[in-house]
């Protein structure tokens, strides 16, 4: 198709567009944190102590971008307008955690509360009280946590996904893991994975890191985790941008691609999501190009497409339930009042029995 001006325009660019830069997630930015390192074998305890000791906090809490330091603070501006700028309208700040989770060493650290984005003139839920006008563009800033099991014992003794700090992970509007044994993988997908206040959303897997993964990704385990809703994470900022942490960018593009051809194998390329990783704005794509990657690891465009919209966005919706635990998200609506509820039998069973009689009255 041509324009006035002789050049190609397809018909469907615009639409196309639209729908892609609509919801557009990344769900994987690391946030900078300071944590104190964790007893795994410590005795549990008592309740109330540790909560008298999580309200004794609450009033000596910063905000989130002054525990930072002035290079950590302008990094992470950098992240967030790039993101902004590239068409993305959601992102989730992630507190990445070793081995266990405790909420008495390991504060949340976003902030004094989780409805107060690090950046509230960006946020679309809270610029309208800093006096920016609701036309111009945002970007919705989550919370999230991950744990990275390091080793059996962090399994054994509990991970910190327990009943005790229920309170303390309710605050995280995203929870996630990343197993690195066999044990740890089935402990993610059967149990965490089942819907309670504590129970995980996204099982990431570091796939940028070694060739082959240590433990087999089974259609059954992975399928008992999808059946709960949650999805699995493919993160790229490792194999695009060079880091202390991979040095060799093109051994990590390696393993990133065969891991995920790996991982879209077990799960039939449903329930997975695609997110950066990125340390910088330098590790930082734009949706397109995340769609072509994604293309080059095995998914079809609808599923690339989902990777970075649709699924977000259910993830997102269930990770709200937990707020209710086994409740339901609905929009109720009113009936008018000369309505009147049917009998539970539809028009096309009112005809067939109607043809019914009238055969019967013919036969006889």
């Amino acid at each position: 198709m041509l324009n006035a001006r002789g050049k190609c325009v397809d018909r469907n660019f615009w639409s196309h567009c639209s729908f892609l830069y609509h919801d557009v997630c990344d769900l994987n930015v690391p946030w900078p944190t300071r944590d104190s390192p964790t007893v795994l074998n410590s005795k549990k305890s008592k309740k109330q102590p540790q909560k008298k000791a999580i309200a004794e906090d609450d009033n000596n809490i910063q905000e989130a971008l002054d525990l930072l330091t002035p290079s950590e603070k302008q990094r992470m501006s950098e992240l967030t307008y790039e993101l902004m700028e590239m068409g993305y309208t959601t992102l989730a700040f992630n507190h990445v955690v070793r081995s266990k989770y405790d909420p008495v060493s390991q504060k949340y650290p976003f902030g004094k509360s989780h409805c107060q984005p690090p950046f509230a003139k960006l946020d679309p839920r809270t610029r309208k009280a800093h006096g920016i006008e609701a036309y111009r563009a945002g970007i919705k800033q989550l919370s999230r946590l991950t744990v990275v099991f390091d080793s059996d014992e962090a399994v054994k003794s509990g991970s910190g996904f327990v009943s005790a700090n229920a309170q303390a992970l309710q605050q995280y509007d995203l929870l996630s893991v990343t197993p690195t044994t066999e044990a740890a993988f089935q402990h993610a997908c059967i149990t965490l994975s089942e819907l309670k206040p504590f129970s995980i959303d996204i099982i990431s897997l570091d796939l940028a890191a070694a060739p082959r993964l240590p433990f087999y990704l089974k259609r059954s385990t992975v399928g008992a985790a999808l059946a709960n809703g949650v999805v699995f994470e493919i993160t790229y900022g490792a194999a695009v941008a060079n880091t202390q942490d991979t040095p060799d960018v093109s051994a990590a593009r390696r393993n990133l691609f065969a891991g995920a051809r790996d991982l879209l194998r077990a799960t039939n390329g449903k329930g997975v999501i695609i997110s950066s990783s990125a340390l910088d704005a330098l590790g930082i794509r734009a949706p397109y190009d995340v769609m072509n990657l994604a293309a080059l690891m095995g998914m079809t465009p609808n599923a690339a497409k989902d990777a970075i919209s649709t699924t977000c966005q259910s993830l997102m919706i269930r990770a709200e339930t937990r707020q209710t635990f086994r409740g339901t998200v609905s929009k109720p609506y009113v009936l008018p009042a000369e309505h009147k509820p049917t009998s539970g039998i539809d028009e096309s069973s009112k005809k067939r029995a109607k043809r019914k009689l009238s055969n019967d009255d013919e036969c006889m």
